[in-house]
């Protein structure tokens, strides 16, 4: 019978700790992508297999055929006797494990790959703490060493097994549960467990993994099925993600593996079969179409609009292979009728649509919009130089993610440099805007600007058009109540507070639109003058004035947040973007949310002041 041991500690330690807490609780995007990158690495990087051939399988088990249960409810009883009365989270955990063993049978989701499988060296590797044992760091896409616990928040036992079978047929078996400190016979226990055959130390040196004949039978009979080499994973106590049982959680796993490695199916080298009960998904090169837009209203990162505007450039667009001097890349491309957006897939996995600079929107203002995913090539230096730049979940690009040290410094150069090789290449090859405006034509939205598309006669002509009263514009500020005097005719405002009057600003180019539905809108200009203080007034055109004094106080456009790259902007009087000193030829690409009860279609007019307290001009 194999056991599971829990060593001495020296230290207490609660059920949350810092691995667990890393990753992204029950997000079923986050969870599969990593167990699905470890079983992709070790099919295509070290097994050499052509295709990596994956399978989810959805079982149950007895719960006393759990390895090692007899110790895990032992350190359970005793972890009982804690006071948790101040430990409102930790209570909520063992209240879950506590409901889960009531069951005679429990889910277990198993992942079985055709890898390399788990030698002594990656097993040691995967029950211990930020150490990884991948063959060929530069082409890995995730790490066993950290990664792998993000799978303990799917588990309500938090227990994980782990089993491999070699190229040369033999088989080894080890599991790891994450529980918490305890005390049994007067002694402190870790409130980790191992299921190993001796308790000593996990080192490659000690013989303590469960091998061939004396692994259980519930990793044995799924290795056996295995024709060359592999691994499985089986995670007791599946909780489906959090979600209900009967919720088609097939097709939440579908959803995160076509948004999350479309790349690597669309080019052949992932299949995967996700089978519960009799039913049998796969996924494949000829599935992927279907499977994506089958599972459109799940709820997955990247959202499905991301990767299907991505995977349409993949399919439909054109590409071209470029060397840089970390390497080849391949380009892909294709003119966009909205905004221009890059995104970048590294072997095979989506990473983001968002890259830093020099190869983001704002370098491309010249070009008609397009969008382009770039691919990391496997096995080159760029492949490498991308993967030091993501964080711990592989989802995003930072350049201060390298050390600041000679050897960071260089390597943050190499990356930069190889990002602007890519871009001259798309700066060459995609077509230069035949517009100096870059005006932006979308059928269902509506466009105004005010003082430059338009000029003033006809602006005048069309408010005379409107059947609602025009209103004469306030030739003076406008003040806040407690600014009034007594007469109520007001006082000048002699602070430094910024106001929304000014000379009209003209704007060298300009595209905006809006979307009625979620009541956003986009606006990009470069000025092409310095601005002292440059302020953008948005209105819905109803013949008034940019103050809307004509409409009722529901039916005014408000404007809840306006940000450009990150950086977000004070709002003046809820129409008004304070923006400030502007430079000229500086790119501002502006996201608003705004709120209004005006139902249908609607026009915005944009208007540019350079603010009368130029307070910035020194």
């Amino acid at each position: 019978m194999q056991k599971l041991i829990f060593s001495s500690a020296q230290v207490q330690s609660g059920f949350t700790n810092a691995s667990t807490s890393a990753s992204n609780d029950k997000d079923s995007s986050t969870i599969i992508r990593e167990i699905l990158q470890n079983s992709y690495d070790s099919a295509i990087n070290e097994a050499k297999e052509k295709k990596a051939k994956i399978k989810f399988i959805l079982d149950y088990i007895n719960v006393n055929d759990i390895p090692g249960i007899n110790e895990y409810k032992e350190a359970l009883e005793a972890i009982k006797n804690e006071d948790f009365s101040d430990k409102e989270q930790e209570q909520d955990i063992l209240n879950t494990i506590i409901e889960q063993l009531q069951y005679k049978k429990i889910p277990i989701l198993h992942v079985i790959d055709n890898g390399i499988g788990f030698s002594q060296n990656k097993l040691v590797a995967i029950l211990s703490d930020g150490i990884s044992d991948k063959d060929n760091p530069k082409d890995a896409g995730g790490s066993y060493g950290n990664g792998h616990f993000s799978a303990f928040n799917i588990s309500n036992l938090r227990y994980i097994l782990y089993g491999g079978k070699l190229q040369d047929g033999s088989k080894l078996c080890s599991g790891q549960a994450l529980l918490r400190t305890f005390k049994q016979n007067g002694e402190l226990k870790l409130g980790t467990g191992f299921l190993l055959t001796q308790d000593k130390p996990i080192l490659v040196e000690n013989d303590i993994f469960y091998k061939n004949d004396n692994i259980p039978k519930v990793i044995d009979n799924n290795l056996d099925k295995i024709e060359n080499s592999g691994a499985v994973v089986s995670i007791l106590g599946f909780n489906f993600f959090g979600n209900d049982e009967n919720q088609k959680v097939i097709d939440l796993i579908s959803s995160s593996i076509v948004r999350n490695f479309y790349v690597a199916i669309y080019e052949n080298n992932l299949e995967v079969k996700i089978i519960q009960d009799d039913k049998v998904k796969l996924i494949n090169q000829e599935t992927l179409n279907q499977i994506l837009e089958d599972t459109k209203e799940q709820k997955s990162t990247p959202n499905y609009d991301i990767a299907k505007r991505f995977y349409d450039i993949l399919e439909n667009g054109h590409h071209k292979t470029i060397t840089t001097h970390e390497g080849d890349v391949k380009v892909y491309y294709k003119l966009s009728d909205s905004k221009t957006k890059l995104a970048i897939c590294r072997n095979g996995m989506w990473i983001k649509d968002s890259i830093p600079s020099p190869l983001n929107p704002a370098t491309f203002v010249e070009n008609k919009p397009f969008n382009s995913l770039i691919l990391a090539q496997r096995g080159t230096e760029f492949s490498s130089l991308i993967r030091r730049a993501e964080g711990n979940l592989h989802n995003d690009i930072k350049l201060n993610r390298f050390s600041n040290d000679k050897a960071g410094k260089e390597k943050r150069k190499r990356l930069s440099n190889a990002l602007g090789e890519i871009k001259d290449f798309l700066l060459r090859i995609v077509e230069k805007n035949d517009n100096d405006s870059f005006e932006v034509n979308i059928p269902e939205l509506s466009i105004n600007m005010i003082g430059d598309s338009k000029t003033k006669k006809e602006q005048q002509s069309q408010r005379k058009s409107n059947k609602t009263k025009k209103q004469p514009r306030p030739q003076k500020p406008i003040l806040d109540s407690d600014e009034k005097s007594k007469d109520g005719k007001g006082k000048k405002d002699k602070s430094k507070t910024k106001q929304r009057v000014g000379n009209p600003f003209n704007i060298g180019k300009f595209s905006s639109f809006h979307n009625p539905k979620t009541k956003t809108a986009k606006v990009r200009f470069t000025p092409d003058k310095k601005s002292t203080n440059l302020l953008l007034c948005l209105r819905l055109e109803d013949g008034t004035d940019i103050t809307c004094d004509s409409l009722g106080i529901s039916e005014r456009l408000k404007i809840k947040k306006a940000s450009n790259n990150g950086k977000e902007y004070p709002i003046i009087h809820d129409d008004t973007i304070d923006i400030g000193k502007v430079n000229k030829d500086t790119l501002i690409d502006l996201d608003i949310e705004y709120e209004t009860n005006i139902k249908g279609d609607y026009i915005i007019d944009y208007e540019f002041l350079n603010s009368a307290l130029k307070k910035d001009s020194k």
